[in-house]
């Protein structure tokens, strides 16, 4: 889904002021000599630029008339590029509700700190201030990831209850521009009963073929989760949804399906998000997430903060293999019984159906800890660094994280289950909680 930029070569009546990066000043009097630079300096910014941008047709703007003429002039513009290098800017374009990068040069803020200090910024959520081509870029990217967001669906599986963790559909579609598409555990058992069987022990071969040696679950088991996976896959199509939230409890304790966590790892790591016992909030996050960074995450249970080590671990089944990135190898998997549903066992023995463990023991590789708060108006977000990782039955992938504060951590979390993604990424939530109109919600050191 592409970004349509609309670039504004804003001349106004008066001269320009152009630093050089040989630190001399180039002054522009003439309209034709300030028409030409400014073209210059977008035409040099636009070959800086890594995103994928739509450049729509320049609009010139000298004065009011031209500015009016403009508002007729945006058509689908996702956002407004404007140069902010005069020495005096046409009123009432930064108060327009459209995001807005203003933009005075390669590194020379000179200008723009005149027209657009600290305070007359902070009048204007709309507007961002780009230093340089990679300040441009990482707002267009986060533009992205909204334009995304709000041009997507996700497939709500089963029974969905707007308690505190969930948050509710239509603040969902009004806030992120995501809309619900509601399945009922009925339904899809329906659509599982009509998979071909062939086609899912096809499945079932492939995830044999590629997981290591020691696989606990039957080739029953196998067959019959590879059918859950190709069902959900058809629901996803159908619906043309980007994610899923399943009510997973559901399926396995009314329903009498078996554990399903590798289907929910699997689609992660094909770029299509889905989260488990029905927790939307958790599914929006890795949403989000995956936009954001272009890899799946991981979701699991609070099971320990230690605020003597400062050490969180993070507990469940969905564990996808392309943590590191899609581009990049799986990580190796082995097929795995769940602990999940009845009978419980107290050791690695028994359980059922089909889990994997991955062992994330990048030791120093930093991640991202996020989730969403079930009232949208915050987003919890703090960067952390694996230090363990080990299968255990709390089921069944455990990461252990070293955070800044694991007191505050706990004190500002916004709910228990946490999105990991390999990367930091705080900033960048940080801004795109700007373009959605939340507050990051950010743990301190001792708060």
């Amino acid at each position: 889904m592409q970004l349509k930029l609309k670039p504004v070569y804003l001349l106004g009546r008066t001269w320009h002021v152009f630093p050089q990066p040989d630190l001399q000043l180039a002054v522009a009097t003439e309209p034709e000599a300030i028409l030409a630079r400014v073209k210059e300096l977008h035409r040099e910014l636009r070959e800086r630029l890594a995103c994928d941008v739509a450049f729509l047709e320049p609009a010139i703007v000298r004065d009011a008339s031209d500015l009016a003429a403009l508002r007729d002039q945006l058509g689908d513009a996702d956002a407004l590029l404007v140069n902010v290098s005069t020495g005096g800017l046409e009123g009432g374009l930064f108060e327009w509700e459209m995001p807005i990068i203003a933009y005075a040069g390669e590194c020379t803020p000179m200008m723009a700190l005149y027209n657009l200090p600290l305070a007359e910024r902070a009048k204007h959520p709309n507007l961002t201030y780009a230093l340089d081509a990679e300040e441009v870029d990482a707002q267009l990217h986060l533009l992205g990831v909204r334009k995304r967001l709000r041009g997507s669906k996700l497939v709500v599986l089963g029974a969905y209850l707007c308690a505190d963790r969930l948050p509710d559909p239509e603040l969902v579609k009004r806030k992120l521009g995501v809309e619900f598409v509601n399945v009922s555990s009925a339904e899809f058992v329906d659509e599982v009963s009509r998979i071909d069987a062939k086609a899912a022990e096809a499945v079932a071969r492939e995830w044999q073929k590629n997981g290591l040696e020691g696989s606990e679950p039957s080739w029953e088991e196998l067959a019959e989760v590879a059918g859950v996976q190709l069902a959900l896959e058809r629901v996803l199509e159908r619906t043309g949804a980007q994610a899923a939230s399943v009510s997973c409890l559901e399926l396995m304790y009314a329903r009498g399906k078996l554990p399903l966590c590798l289907v929910l790892a699997t689609l992660r790591d094909a770029g299509r998000p889905a989260g488990c016992e029905a927790d939307a909030g958790a599914t929006l996050t890795m949403l989000m997430l995956d936009y954001l960074a272009d890899r799946p995450a991981y979701m699991g249970n609070l099971v320990r903060a230690d605020p003597q080590t400062n050490r969180v671990s993070i507990s469940h089944g969905c564990s996808p293999a392309r943590m590191a990135g899609r581009d990049r190898p799986a990580k190796p998997y082995r097929l795995v019984h769940s602990h999940s549903a009845p009978p419980f066992s107290r050791g690695l023995e028994g359980g059922s159906g089909v889990t994997s463990y991955v062992d994330y023991g990048d030791v120093g590789q930093v991640v991202t800890i996020a989730r969403l708060a079930a009232d949208l108006e915050g987003l919890f977000a703090v960067r952390g660094e694996i230090v363990d990782c080990r299968d255990t039955i709390c089921d069944r992938t455990t990461l252990t994280l070293q955070v800044a504060d694991a007191r505050s951590f706990v004190q500002h979390a916004t709910g228990n289950h946490q999105v990991v993604v390999y990367g930091d990424y705080v900033e960048d939530l940080r801004g795109l909680c700007r373009l959605l109109d939340m507050r990051l919600i950010e743990p301190r050191d001792g708060q």
